[in-house]
């Protein structure tokens, strides 16, 4: 039918081989402009899959935004150009962008509307992870049926109207080649350039500080090629799998004896930190019922990697054992896999939205079957954010039903009161911890603010224990905090304290990174591991709170703590920009002695293996 139509009287006035170069360069200049307008129709429709469920509002926040608008349209255009000048056949140009553009947006609205996670460029690389979870996924709508139809459409009019065409073959090669250079250019420039990126609001009824929302905001194939540098996570210097495979292999993984598995319950507590132990400047204990529960626990300090912020940092690095971490899109090995491995329910709540750090999918691919927020659980219980007198007793509920159905359980939470930023008036409901004839009218407020929720948060923790104390079951309690909070601007609430943050020698380095860990159990878990969990812990990195666990145990454990275990012996402090404090020292990875360094290499090549090559199972040591 195609052939008969071009046959016609019409069409072949149109055919530009035998017509003068003049008028064929007209034809390709009419061509060219087909393909902007195309282009920029390709570009929309790409954006308005982009908005998921959002759908019109969405999508007239994107068009009212040019330069957005341009970065979503761009990538379609050129790969149209591109194959028009290769090929000389314009139809097969527009097929070629149009097919790509819908197959992207297909993909994307379908993770939107099945997981509210867009598509991400690490993504495509777990194509066969993919496919095993898109069952149910793949819902067809009358908007993508219509277009698939436009795309028809266009190719159907460019097959018959739009003939322009290269004269000579030298063209046919620079021209193409020419817009593979722009689109490079276009990639280390705009399209990974950080300052771009941030440049861009999020739609104002999403919460801006979700990951998703920002990306979304940003529209579609943009936010997808910004993401493309974070796909490739750099491997370790040297690295290699079967090398990696083989030192893990020098280890035996360990099964938790049956007549020694406890039930392990693990809590961690936002901006959680015991000022009281750096400053004497209080009127009042705000830490009376932690410290309290502290005098029948083992307790120790804990030296993270972040202030103020960054709670993801030290919750995945507890979790996995990893001292740098990937962005767990895919499946990886954790210590929740090891506890599901020996027969534990593994679940854990956080008391916030599920999109926070993309924990409703991470923690999935980090072992954790079962995970409560406040969209599938709390909001039944409480409008809002749960605080911990809500949180905490219904954790404490949670762990106990699936206790008392028969099961061991591991379970990882997290709170959320004690957020900040905190405020800088006194609230009628805060107390007085500090003098106000001692500080600013501003450091009086933050500190006495914060103070207040912290003792709540105690007084929380210990009625949680409570609820496990004359438990029959043997469990185990280990609480922490991710981060120290962050008082005042710049650290001037912590200057007014006499606490310095400076981060210049080893006291103030640790002052600044350093929070507690207290691990507490009930009777029955010290009649059924022989110890009676009192007395001082190591400090450690947060990667290495397992290793001080599983010794408290007595647990042999999987064969990655095993070889943890001898570099935390050597470096127990990790910390960031490659400092570690080493014999009490703070000093730098380039400055340890050789044995050190291969013993942090080591560990960089396992986490890697396991993060990015392995599939969430350690290897056997039998397979030697």
């Amino acid at each position: 039918m195609f052939k008969k139509l071009r046959q016609t009287e019409f069409f072949r006035r149109l055919d530009p081989t035998d017509k003068p170069l003049r008028y064929r360069w007209i034809l390709t200049a009419i061509t060219f402009a087909a393909f902007l307008l195309a282009g920029l129709c390709l570009g929309i429709l790409g954006l308005y899959f982009a908005t998921g469920t959002y759908k019109l509002p969405l999508l007239e926040f994107y068009l009212q935004q040019p330069k957005l608008v341009l970065l979503n349209t761009i990538p379609y255009l050129l790969l149209c150009l591109i194959v028009w000048l290769a090929t000389n056949r314009a139809w097969i140009g527009f097929l070629s962008g149009g097919s790509f553009c819908l197959m992207y947006s297909f993909t994307d609205f379908w993770m939107l509307s099945a997981r509210n996670d867009p598509l991400f460029a690490e993504d495509v690389l777990l194509i066969q992870e993919a496919a095993q979870i898109s069952d149910g996924y793949l819902i067809i709508t009358w908007q993508i049926v219509l277009a698939v139809c436009l795309v028809a459409l266009g190719t159907f009019i460019f097959f018959l109207f739009f003939r322009g065409t290269l004269p000579h073959f030298s063209l046919r090669i620079a021209l193409p080649l020419t817009c593979v250079a722009i689109g490079a250019l276009l990639y280390v420039g705009p399209y990974t350039s950080e300052n771009v990126y941030k440049s861009f609001s999020v739609w104002s009824p999403l919460n801006q500080w979700f990951d998703t929302n920002r990306y979304i905001s940003r529209g579609g194939i943009y936010p997808f090629i910004y993401s493309i540098p974070s796909a490739f996570p750099q491997e370790p210097e040297g690295y290699d799998a079967d090398a990696s495979i083989a030192m893990l292999q020098e280890y035996a993984t360990d099964a938790i004896p049956a007549d020694k598995q406890v039930n392990v319950i693990v809590v961690q507590l936002e901006a959680f930190a015991d000022l009281s132990k750096d400053s004497d400047r209080f009127i009042r204990d705000a830490y009376a019922d932690y410290h309290r529960l502290q005098e029948e626990s083992y307790c120790g300090k804990l030296v993270t990697t972040v202030f103020s912020g960054g709670t993801i940092q030290t919750e995945r690095r507890i979790l996995t054992g990893f001292s740098t971490l990937p962005s767990f899109r895919r499946t990886s090995w954790s210590y929740a896999r090891y506890f599901a491995e020996q027969g534990y329910v593994t679940q854990g709540a956080h008391a916030g939205y599920e999109a926070f750090y993309n924990r409703v999918n991470v923690n999935k691919n980090l072992g954790l079957d079962a995970y409560y927020f406040i969209e599938n659980h709390f909001s039944d219980i409480v409008q809002g954010i749960p605080k911990d007198n809500v949180f905490l007793p219904e954790v404490a509920r949670l762990c106990l039903e699936d206790i008392h159905a028969g099961n061991k359980v591991f379970s990882f939470n997290v709170t959320y009161q004690n957020h900040g930023p905190y405020k800088t008036v006194m609230a009628k409901t805060s107390n007085e911890y500090v003098a106000a004839d001692a500080f600013s009218a501003t450091d009086y407020a933050i500190l006495n603010n914060y103070l207040t929720n912290v003792e709540d948060t105690g007084r929380q923790v210990a009625a949680m224990v409570d609820m496990f104390r004359n438990e029959t079951e043997p469990v185990v309690l280990v609480f922490y905090g991710d981060h120290k909070p962050g008082l005042g601007s710049s650290g001037d609430t912590y200057n007014a304290l006499g606490v310095d943050i400076s981060g210049k020698t080893v006291e103030s380095f640790t002052n600044y990174y350093g929070t507690e860990y207290m691990i507490w159990a009930n009777d029955a878990a010290k009649e059924t591991l022989g110890n009676e969990f009192v007395g001082v812990g190591p400090t450690v990195s947060p990667n290495y709170l397992m290793n001080v666990l599983f010794d408290l145990c007595g647990w042999e454990g999987p064969s990655f703590l095993k070889m943890t275990d001898e570099i935390m012996e050597s470096l127990p402090i990790l910390a960031v920009n490659d400092r570690v404090i080493r014999n009490g020292a703070l000093t730098t990875v380039s400055d340890l002695n050789q044995a050190d360094k291969e013993l942090l290499n080591k560990l960089y090549q396992t986490q890697y293996y396991l993060s990015q090559d392995s599939d969430g199972s350690l290897p056997s040591a039998a397979d030697k």
